[in-house]
């Protein structure tokens, strides 16, 4: 019985050692966001890089690379930080201290001494303005926090659409529309 169980435990640890990601599709199975089919792969020395499906090596080695998202992926090197690499293999954008994945057109990345702010697919920035705390766009309108005026929220465009509010939670959603009887 031992002899079973330390077999299983290494046929899992094996696996898990050579994990692959395949994309682009998800987990259930449907076309995930009109990528190529790209593998993201580990290689157990260098670290983690991006292959076609013939196995050729397209990307760098990066210590982590999330999933395509918007048509690029979050990839982080281990000294200088987050980037974003497009289908080709290629870095699109500088290094930054954090990020997260692409939401309606624009990715929200924290620069190493400024703050937060928001950039497009080509590393353009969305406003000039850096923030203490912002979230992701959500239907073309993200939350963020200037550190001066308060809480704000702002569109695709750059513009702010509310006024200033010291809570997040101040933000109440629109009243339905009445009903004529």
């Amino acid at each position: 019985m031992k002899r079973l169980i330390t077999a299983i435990s290494l046929l899992c640890a094996y696996a898990a050692a050579n994990a692959q990601y395949y994309y682009p599709y998800d987990y259930s199975n449907y076309f995930y966001d009109d990528a190529p089919s790209l593998i993201i792969q580990n290689d157990r020395i260098m670290g983690w890089y991006v292959s076609d499906l013939d196995g050729n090596r397209i990307s760098d080695y990066y210590a982590v690379i999330r999933p395509y998202s918007q048509g690029a992926a979050a990839a982080k090197d281990k000294i200088m930080g987050w980037c974003f690499i497009n289908q080709a293999g290629q870095k699109i954008t500088d290094y930054y201290e954090d990020v997260d994945d692409f939401h309606d057109g624009y990715a929200l990345v924290k620069d190493k001494v400024m703050g937060w702010t928001f950039i497009n697919g080509r590393g353009t920035r969305l406003v000039s303005d850096y923030f203490d705390e912002a979230y992701p766009f959500h239907r073309g309108v993200a939350l963020v926090h200037d550190r001066v005026m308060g809480w704000y929220l702002l569109n695709t465009a750059g513009k702010r659409i509310t006024d200033y509010h010291d809570n997040p939670r101040d933000f109440k959603p629109a009243a339905p529309p009445r009903r004529p009887w």
